[in-house]
Formats: structure tokens, sequence, C-alpha cells
């Protein structure tokens, strides 16, 4: 299928609206904002379609995206008929009608669908509920209620949305990859969609071509995490198609992790994707542990027992890394140093392995950040130290901090996802 003129339109989860639109840009390059949930691309190209295909927060995309203020039903019914006579190819059809957050007040959803398609309906377009060729999508965007996460921008007005549902488009699967899934478990397993979450937005942000294409700093074609733990963020990478280099100083973690990932190459990449073995594959001298195909990309990956210290030793210098990991931490990490040394060391091992790469992480922080709505700077408690100091320290070794973002782990833990890009 050719890219449609115009970019894509995104909806996204009401989980995190606001790092939704952080993964839009890091994914797509620059895009415009229609509602919390909703944003557009500039472009729509092959590649901009492939990078969105790792997204976590992603539910939708349109095609040909329009959006208005919430308007009168038959003043809107004509508005998306007018636009289906320039984009809706010949054959059947169907609207599907949804709400976003709390959706708008007033609009029958069956009502919007049925006088909409009864304009649109003629010789060329006929309407089939059951299967139809194409799904025409409108969405009755809302605010959240309530909230799961700060965003400076709830508030923002109501908005209408429709267009074309991506022919190929479907939305991430996370059941049968959740931790306890997986043969080796222990209950500190990162949640699959925040292990992906680390790893999209550890993508740099591209600029769009004239051509259509997406052109930036390189294309990331490994993922490094020196904690690997159970392996939760390795598994993701896998699962879009990229290298991965794991590390953990439990033997225990390293033989699970290992587990896991064959597990996922055997039952996920060939279930969801029709993945083939590749087998070992040479990377910087040594040969890899395994590897497969998932989605449109090629992986591998190895797994060692090691320190985070040493990872330079063993990996050298590998080009297009997203260092992507969890740091241990003790029970009470956002009131104590647990961990804060090794953090600092993951931080000098990854600009030595890649002083080009991104950096991803997710810090232990006080719950109340959370619940801080004000338009103040907000210097929380991370690990027993001042977030100022810690960004500090890791500018000190190479690293600038782009964005932070709390995410709510339970009532008594948050933690702060900070992506980190390098400073020179």
């Amino acid at each position: 299928m050719s890219a449609p003129e115009g970019g894509f339109t995104l909806i996204g989860s009401g989980w995190h609206p606001a790092l939704f639109r952080s993964e839009a840009e890091a994914l797509a390059g620059p895009v415009g904002f229609v509602h919390p949930r909703v944003v557009m691309t500039e472009a729509a190209s092959a590649d901009t379609e492939n990078r969105l295909s790792r997204a976590a927060l992603l539910d939708d995309i349109l095609l040909h995206g329009q959006s208005s203020a919430p308007i009168e039903t038959d003043i809107l019914a004509n508005q998306i008929a007018e636009w289906a006579t320039a984009h809706l190819p010949t054959g059947t059809f169907a609207i599907r009608t949804r709400s976003l957050g709390t959706g708008l007040a007033g609009f029958s959803k069956s009502a919007i669908a049925q006088a909409a398609g009864g304009l649109i309906a003629d010789n060329n377009h006929t309407v089939n509920l059951e299967s139809p060729e194409h799904e025409i999508v409108v969405i009755l965007a809302g605010p959240e209620d309530p909230p799961n996460h700060p965003d400076p921008l709830a508030n923002s007005p109501p908005a209408i949305v429709w267009g074309l549902r991506h022919p190929t488009w479907t939305r991430t699967n996370w059941g049968g990859r959740q931790p306890m899934e997986r043969p080796f478990f222990q209950p500190v397993s990162l949640e699959p969609r925040l292990a992906r979450l680390l790893i999209t937005l550890g993508h740099r942000s591209p600029h769009n071509s004239a051509e259509g294409g997406i052109q930036g700093p390189g294309e990331p074609t490994t993922v490094i995490d020196p904690f690997c733990g159970t392996g939760g963020i390795a598994i993701e990478a896998m699962l879009a198609g990229l290298s991965v280099l794991a590390s953990d100083l439990d033997p225990r973690m390293v033989s699970g992790t290992r587990q896991n990932l064959e597990w996922a190459s055997e039952e996920l990449c060939a279930a969801d994707f029709g993945g083939k073995e590749l087998g070992g594959a040479d990377f910087g001298g040594e040969e890899l542990g395994g590897g497969g195909l998932c989605g449109n990309f090629p992986a591998t990956w190895d797994v060692q027992e090691i320190g985070v210290g040493k990872t330079p030793d063993v990996w050298g210098r590998v080009s297009g890394s997203i260092f992507a990991f969890d740091p241990p931490y003790g029970r009470n990490a956002w009131k104590s140093d647990d961990g804060y040394e090794l953090f600092l060391k993951a931080c000098s091992a990854a600009r030595t392995i890649d002083d080009a790469g991104s950096l991803c992480t997710l810090l232990p922080t006080d719950p109340a950040i959370l619940n801080d709505d004000s338009d103040e700077p907000v210097d929380p408690l991370v690990m027993g130290k001042s977030w100022s100091k810690i960004a500090d320290q890791m500018l000190e070794r190479g690293w600038r901090v782009v964005l932070t973002a709390p995410v709510k782990v339970h009532r008594s833990l948050a933690r702060l996802l900070v992506v980190a890009h390098p400073s020179h």
C-alpha cells in the first residue's frame, strides 16, 4: 500500500497520554496536537510505519484524518460525507464510532453513524457492518476521568476526529507475555508495556524529508540492559526486532533471561509474525546466543553474567544503542540511595559503549509526585537524592536529560521515567 497524502492520525492509550505523545514524537518525528490522546504526524511513510509498529501506547492509526470542535450531528455528518468523497475508496464500508475518556455528552454514536452512513452510501460505497473493506472511524474525544498520571494538557478542549482505519494496523496484544506467563518469573519483573516504552522512548526523534522518509541521528539497532533481571526489556527489544545485549550479576537471572528469550522467540515471534530461527550471529567478534525474525526486523541476543562496570570490556563499542534499564533498588528505594552508585556506573558504561546513543531508565521516586499539579518546577526525592543533583551527575557523565515523567506503580511507589541524550 502506498503512503497516503499527509500524515497518520495516531490514537493513544489512556494509561499515560503525556508519554503517548512523547513516544509518538520519538518514533515519528514532529507531531501536531489535536487532543491529549490524538496527534497527527507530518508524514506517513513506510519508515514511519515501521517505527510505529514498535509503539507501546499506540491504540490505532487513521489515514486522511480530520478533526473538528464538537458540532451538531447533522453538520458533522455532512463534513464526514464531504471528506469521504475525497478519501473513501470504492467498496463496502462501515462507520465505527467510539469515545475517548468520558466522551462527549449529548452525542449519540449510533446517530452519527447512521446520519453519515446515509449520506455516504451510493452505488460505489455500500454499507457492510460485519466485514467491510474499509472502516471509517469517528472518535468523540473528551477528558480523562480521572487521569491516571499528571498531564499538562489534560484540560485541552474536546474534539471530534475521523479518518480511515489503517488496513493492516493491529494494536499490540500484551496477553500471553505478562511476567507470570513466562517460563522464568520473579515478582519484581517489569510489566511488558512499560518495558517496551523504555525502548521506544529511546528512539531519537527523526525529521521527515521531502521524499516522505525519515531522517535522524541513525536508526537504533541494539538495546542494552545491564540489569536484565528476568528479561522483560530484552524480550520487548527482541519482539521489536532489535538486537539485545543483556547482563546481570545474578546467575539465576542470566539463566532465566536466556530461557525467556528462547521462549519468546519460539512462542511469541512465531505466533505473531511467522518468525524463523536465525541461529547465532556475529557481533563484535563474538557469536550471539540466539536470534529470530520479529515483525520486519531480524533480532539477535547475547546474555552475560557480568557487572555493569565490565560491560564496555565485554561488548566494546556498539553503535545505534538504546540503553534501557530498570536498576535494582531496595524496598524503600525512593528514600534511600540503594542502587545510586550502580545507576551512575551504568551511565558511565553507556557513554563508553556508545556516546551517540540514548539512555532510558526508571528510578524510584516519592509517590507524592503523582499528585503535584502545580506549574512550579518539581525537584522530587529519587533514590535518596534530589532529582536535580542526579541530573547534574548524569550531565557530568555525558548525558543530558530530555524527558522526565512520573509513572504510578502502586499506592506507595512511583517511578520517574527518564530519557537522556548525549550532552555533546
